[in-house]
Formats: structure tokens, sequence, C-alpha cells
């Protein structure tokens, strides 16, 4: 079988120490293609690491409106500095037109947010999110690159601007939902709308986001459906508490395969397809 890894951190310091001979062994290991996530900070790094290792592509994220790439605050108050961070969103908009430009490797943006995990919900702070999650997708239209979605305790919100914006198909969907946690019904209408579905070894967890992701499986078609690691996080049974790498989407491919009831060479096969096809690789 052969592995698609749609989503990965290997820039992340768990890795310092190993990190290109974990990345070497990844090919022995059937692992076909690793899409990398990575800031615009450690773009350098990144691209080092993609021209070093064929198999190695990057999705990148240039978040100058935002602090930094997690949880979505805000360096700006919407009210105050608007025309601020109008100038900032249009100036990646460029920035990322013209990486992609010089380096063939970017094939995606992202993580695009929106997480309330470590913060209130509160009317404010969803329409300060849903304001620069839609701004992020608009510098991934600008630049022509599927996104990439982080929505942490964000189900309803994250839908209802993703479906306000009209993101173009790139061949294999418009982006892909990463680490999908969300309601069964929703992952149906994501598909509904050209987006893929990505599945991590939360798939394996006896928890109850474990038990949700298992229905998400249960319930969508192979066809909208891809595979990651978010390494070194969400790492599968039965190893669920050292660091993840691309290596173990085996026991992925085997949980999706016994949820769907066909042989795990499908799910590989269909997975690493609509990955291709998504990034277009």
């Amino acid at each position: 079988m052969k592995y698609f890894d749609s989503h990965a951190h290997y820039n992340h310091r768990k890795f310092s120490k190993d990190r290109n001979e974990v990345l070497l062994e990844m090919r022995s290991k059937d692992v076909e293609y690793i899409v990398d996530s990575i800031s615009i900070e450690n773009l350098r790094h990144g691209l080092q690491m993609a021209k070093k290792h064929d198999h190695v592509y990057l999705c990148i994220n240039d978040h100058g409106h935002i602090d930094g790439e997690y949880y979505g605050k805000p360096h700006f108050d919407l009210d105050l500095h608007g025309a601020i961070i109008e100038q900032n969103v249009a100036e990646a908009m460029e920035r990322v037109k013209n990486l992609c430009k010089q380096h063939k490797k970017i094939v995606a943006y992202g993580e695009c947010y929106m997480d309330f995990r470590r913060s209130d919900k509160t009317p404010k702070t969803i329409r300060e999110q849903s304001y620069f999650l839609l701004k992020d997708l608009e510098v991934a239209r600008a630049a022509g690159l599927p996104v990439c979605i982080h929505s942490g305790n964000a189900d309803d919100e994250s839908f209802a601007v993703i479906k306000s914006i009209d993101m173009p198909d790139y061949g294999g969907g418009r982006g892909m939902m990463h680490s999908y946690l969300g309601p069964p019904k929703m992952a149906l209408e994501y598909i509904d709308m050209g987006y893929l579905i990505s599945v991590t070894g939360v798939v394996t967890h006896r928890s109850a986001r474990g038990k949700n992701l298992a229905e998400v499986v249960k319930t969508i078609p192979l066809s909208g459906m891809i595979i990651e690691t978010d390494a070194p996080y969400l790492t599968p049974e039965p190893f669920r508490d050292k660091r993840n790498d691309s290596s173990l989407l085996r026991y992925v491919v085997e949980a999706i395969a016994e949820l769907k009831r066909v042989r795990p060479e499908e799910v590989a096969e269909i997975t690493l397809a609509n990955a291709k096809a998504l990034y277009r690789v």
C-alpha cells in the first residue's frame, strides 16, 4: 500500500534531532507524499526540507493580521484598525502569490483558523475570528491554492464563513477540513461544497471524539476523504502516547477499512488519489 500524508508538522521541535532521518525513512515505509504545514516565518526551513526530500510538499500560511498562527487572536481591533488589517491582507496576498510562482512545492494555504478551545466564544470573538478566517480564505483564493481549514470547537461558526465565500475548485476539491471532528451530517455538506474530510489517528481512539470520527467515516464516501497524521500529534492506537509520524498512517487506513467494510488497499489507493488531485502533485 502507498500512503499520502495530507498534513503534518515535521518542522516541529519534536523532530529536531532526527528530522532528516525520519523523512528519509518514510519512503521505505510506503509514504509517497507528505504535505508539511509551515508558517511564513519558518518558510526558509520548510523550503530546504522540501528541496532535500522530493516527497515533501508545503502548505504555508501568512497570518500577518493575527497573533502568530494559533487560535486566531488578533493583533488589531477590527473597529479601530480596519485599514491596517486590510493593508496587511493585501500584502499577504502579493507575498503568497509571488512565493507560489517561485516555488512549485507550495501546494496549499493554511492552516486557516477558527478555534475556541482556549478562548471564550462571545459575539465579539466570533466576529473577530470569522473575519480573520474570511481574510485567510481570500489570500488562498488570490494565490490559487486549496485551503487547509482548522476548526476547534467552532463547527457552526466555521461552516458559516466557509459557505459564504466562493472558493474555486482546484480539480480535486476546494480544500481540506483538517483533523475533522464535526458532525457527520456537516461532513457530507462540506463534501457537497467541494471540500475533502481529513481523517486522523483519532479514529482509532476509544474516546468520545474517536467515536464521533468513526461515525463520520461510516457516513461519508471514500471519494470525499483523505488521511493525515498531523504529526507529531494525534498518534493512533496503540502508540497514542508516542510521537506521531507518517509511517503510522497504516493504522488510520486499517481503521477506516474496518468501518467501511472494504480492503485497506482500497482505502489507501482512493485517499492517495484524492490528495494528489487536491494538491495537484
